[in-house]
């Protein structure tokens, strides 16, 4: 039998494909309100759980299977303690997902549909899903001659059903009045649109009207992180995309909010435990 994944916090990838685990917790888990640039797929073995994702809650039974977008607010929230917490993470990077695609078949179709993210499969298919993710799994942490081919075959078989699955299955609502709130929304969007800039939470403050020692202790409440920490995780996630898009680090630093080539090059060494140039040279 395949062995379990000790859980981390860990939100970004150590690999350039996908990287996958299979977790089992008995004791409760408080995991803070976060987003990536992969996809995620979520299969819940055993537990009960709560998913929110951007401004919605979904109640996720074993079985159910979650597909969560690149830049996607989301968050487990953890119903009982006292029942196994079991279930399967799959991430994908979008370049990955990109060369496994051919122009017949759009594997990212699945993962980028605006009206759902949780879907319930029949009961063979969701055997199938499960047989295959376990399979994956068993290559993954396998070895032997053609190891990365086979995880290679195992991952695009395992895409090509879950986007049947996306096409087939009972596509389930966000659970009513569960919403996260207008205030998360706009600060993200604020965020967004200042991320090169200076952000000064009077700003921010006035431009959601309200007192900005209530803005930030809210905030906290409902994500789990306070603003800068998000700012931050945003600012590294740009930082990311625009190395490995090639741009010259000096450029990404100012494109992503710093005054100092320093102060980037350690947020990035605590983010991703590499130096912006390192992580260029494993991006060529």
């Amino acid at each position: 039998m395949l062995g379990r994944d000790e859980f981390q916090l860990r939100q970004h990838m150590l690999r350039e494909d996908y990287e996958i685990y299979h977790y089992l917790d008995s004791s409760e888990l408080h995991v803070s309100l976060h987003f990536h640039d992969f996809f995620e797929c979520y299969f819940l073995l055993s537990g009960r759980v709560s998913y929110q994702i951007d401004n919605q809650a979904y109640t996720v039974t074993p079985g159910d299977l979650l597909l969560i977008s690149p830049n996607q607010l989301h968050r487990p929230l953890i119903s009982s303690a006292k029942l196994p917490y079991e279930r399967i993470v799959l991430w994908i990077s979008r370049r990955c997902v990109e060369r496994l695609s051919t122009p017949e078949t759009d594997l990212s179709s699945c993962f980028t549909s605006e009206q759902y993210n949780l879907s319930r499969p029949a009961k063979l298919r969701r055997a199938a899903l499960e047989r295959k993710l376990f399979a994956l799994l068993e290559a993954t942490n396998g070895g032997g001659f053609g190891r990365d081919v086979l995880c290679r075959a195992k991952l695009a078989d395992l895409l090509v059903e879950l986007n049947r699955d996306f096409l087939e299955a009972r596509h389930l609502p966000a659970r009513a009045g569960a919403s996260v709130g207008a205030l998360v929304e706009s600060v993200s969007a604020y965020l967004d649109e200042h991320i090169a800039e200076t952000v000064c939470l009077d700003d921010l403050a006035a431009r959601v009207y309200l007192s900005k020692y209530y803005l930030a202790r809210t905030f906290r409440k409902e994500t789990g992180v306070t603003i800068f920490q998000m700012l931050m995780q945003k600012r590294m996630i740009r930082a990311r995309n625009l190395i490995f898009e090639g741009m010259p680090l000096a450029q990404v630093s100012s494109l992503c909010g710093f005054s100092d080539y320093s102060g980037f090059y350690k947020a990035f060494v605590a983010e991703y435990g590499v130096s912006p140039r390192d992580y260029a040279g494993q991006a060529e």
